[in-house]
């Protein structure tokens, strides 16, 4: 029995080749967030995954050992001590919510609760910056994948545009409301349960900051609520695995792409 203040957590044994595979199925299936474990001929993959999504990831792949584990939450939390803020810019700042911004800085203030997204990891730095160059007043934002709603929030309280956020993982809606309102923008970015509630051609520019086997499943999606001539941010990726999505994307041509530490963005224009 799990003691009261405590947090559980599953563990995926997973062979080393299987574990870009069962990180996707659990991705789709909407877990928060994913830690890998690297060990001797394996990899761990940490989530907190509902056991639904668990027992069908162990049926499709036989191979694949789970195990709970739990934890305090306090000594779970102990991160947060640890967390600083990320340069987007020189000026531009990404803060989690309970620390100081730079002096003379812009900050955005981020509290992920239990989602994806304090802003810190290279992927995102390399979509927000891409997508700057981008966005202004008038665009219509479509964050794909959103998490705790850093790209759409920081989008809006830059330029002033209107955001809308989108996201599998049903926590993710409260943690995007709470972050625009944080941020003084809720009037500005909204929520769509799914791309399939959002028109044809709903946004100008389309962000989708999510694993590369996600971005070549949903690439016709995202080409669909994307609006003619628009752009379309892409991260998440490896550098080796950039050339592979792009393909997918074949109402649209390359325009731009930059990479940092492994990861790369690519900036396609939709034609």
């Amino acid at each position: 029995m799990t003691e009261p203040g405590n947090w559980v957590l599953t563990d995926l044994r997973v062979p080393g080749e299987l574990a870009e595979i069962v990180s996707d199925a659990l991705w789709a299936g909407g877990v928060a967030a994913i830690e890998e474990i690297e060990a001797e001929g394996f990899v761990v993959l940490r989530t907190s995954a509902d056991p639904g999504i668990v027992e069908s990831v162990l049926a499709s792949h036989p191979g694949v050992i789970a195990e709970q584990t739990s934890f305090s939450r306090a000594v779970a939390d102990t991160w947060r001590e640890h967390a600083a803020p990320s340069r987007v810019t020189d000026a531009l700042w990404l803060v989690p919510a309970w620390s100081q911004p730079p002096p003379g800085s812009t900050a955005v203030l981020i509290e992920p609760f239990d989602t994806f997204g304090l802003g810190n990891h290279p992927t995102t730095l390399l979509a927000l910056r891409a997508a700057l160059n981008h966005a202004h007043g008038a665009s219509q934002v479509l964050d794909v994948g959103t998490g705790s709603g850093v790209l759409a929030v920081a989008l809006s309280a830059v330029t002033g545009c209107r955001s809308t956020g989108t996201d599998i993982a049903p926590q993710s809606q409260a943690a995007l409301r709470h972050n625009a309102e944080l941020n003084g923008v809720g009037h500005l970015v909204g929520w769509s349960a799914s791309t399939a509630g959002l028109d044809d051609g709903a946004g100008n520019l389309v962000v989708a900051n999510i694993l590369a086997p996600v971005l070549r499943d949903i690439a016709p999606e995202l080409e669909r609520v994307c609006a003619a001539g628009g752009t379309i941010v892409l991260s998440g990726m490896r550098e080796e695995q950039v050339d592979g999505v792009v393909a997918r994307f074949v109402s649209c041509r390359e325009s731009s792409r930059t990479a940092e530490d492994g990861w790369a963005v690519s900036v396609l224009v939709r034609t």
